[in-house]
């Protein structure tokens, strides 16, 4: 009998120890709570991305979380508890590429090489003279307009979590945010410079049957936790828009924008090609209204008087053979 109650009691004991020794392991082990992510737009009312990407980073090096959001609103995750830096940007752009994804601040954003005519022929080898003293400098293609922020250190706890983060449009405004609820509010804003031109007065357009255009000294790449810009110079291409009965042209496109300490001059090139083949460039030189504008996320160019040649006389109904370029100087005109 009193082996019997102490071979009942020593079970006993034994499941009590090993019940203890559990609970601990288990105190000691992250837990996974449901947060909820928004996204709160004030800072870019218009925007209409198709789908948002959040990064979590943990603090203690681990490999970085990607959840991905339909729409613009955000939802719920399961994620552990721990400290993290987060990033966010919209998901459905095309053109961009991407690298450096594994650490929060090597995540960069750039786009491939092109070539100037690509917007006519196509990503094809074809010959664009280039402007003068940016002859060093790679072709790349536009981007697509990105809109995303940030968040540090951000602490996720079983009774809430707490996080710094940039919600104004002034981005040297930082707010510290606690909160009893699993909710991270992230407020995206423009990463990427949206540029238009107008080129007024334009002569002979009437001759005119497709354009195109690039501007230099523009940056090609950029990190996403601070939105700093390569310093690499190099010349973006864009599409050109002729309006025959305003004698205008115009266009509109994405670009990273440009490196301040970067001295180089932007320079604004149009190539035109007539209806008798004939092909004419000419350059602008557009510095100072790339540098003052007063909104840098928001360039408005504006070039009046552009001055391109008579057609050659077409003799006997033969069309003229052309098959160089042919240069046009223009002083600019604003």
């Amino acid at each position: 009998m009193k082996t019997g109650i102490r071979v009942t009691v020593y079970a006993l004991l034994a499941m009590i120890l090993f019940s203890c020794e559990h609970k601990e392991l288990c105190f000691h082990h992250p837990h996974m709570v449901t947060l909820r992510v928004d996204f709160d737009w004030k800072n870019a009312p218009q925007a209409d991305p198709e789908g948002m990407c959040v990064y979590f980073y943990p603090e203690e090096g681990e490999s970085p979380i990607r959840f991905d959001f339909a729409g613009k609103d955000g939802g719920s995750v399961e994620i552990k508890e721990g400290r993290y830096r987060i990033l966010c940007y919209n998901n459905d752009t095309e053109s961009l590429l991407f690298r450096g994804m594994e650490g929060f601040d090597t995540h960069e954003g750039y786009t491939r090489d092109g070539n100037v005519f690509e917007s006519i022929y196509g990503n094809g080898a074809h010959y664009a003279p280039p402007a003068k003293g940016s002859e060093d400098e790679r072709v790349v293609i536009c981007p697509d307009m990105m809109w995303g922020s940030c968040a540090r250190n951000v602490e996720i706890t079983e009774l809430g979590l707490s996080y710094e983060c940039i919600s104004f449009a002034d981005k040297d405004k930082v707010e510290w945010i606690e909160s009893s609820e699993h909710v991270i509010t992230l407020y995206p804003a423009e990463l990427i410079c949206t540029y238009t031109y107008e080129v007024r007065n334009v002569k002979n357009m009437e001759y005119m049957t497709q354009a195109c255009g690039s501007l230099s000294s523009m940056a090609p790449s950029m990190l996403f936790a601070n939105e700093e810009l390569d310093r690499e110079c190099v010349t973006v291409p864009f599409e050109t828009e002729l309006h025959l009965e305003s004698s205008k042209m115009t266009g509109k496109f994405y670009t990273f924008g440009h490196h301040e300490e970067n001295a180089r001059p932007h320079k604004m090139m149009f190539y035109v090609w007539y209806s008798n083949k004939e092909k004419f460039y000419t350059t602008f030189d557009v510095t100072d209204q790339v540098h003052k504008a007063p909104d840098r996320k928001h360039v408005h160019i504006i070039i009046d008087n552009a001055g391109f040649p008579e057609p050659l006389p077409n003799e006997d109904g033969f069309d003229v053979e052309v098959d160089d370029w042919v240069e046009v100087e223009n002083d600019i005109i604003m």
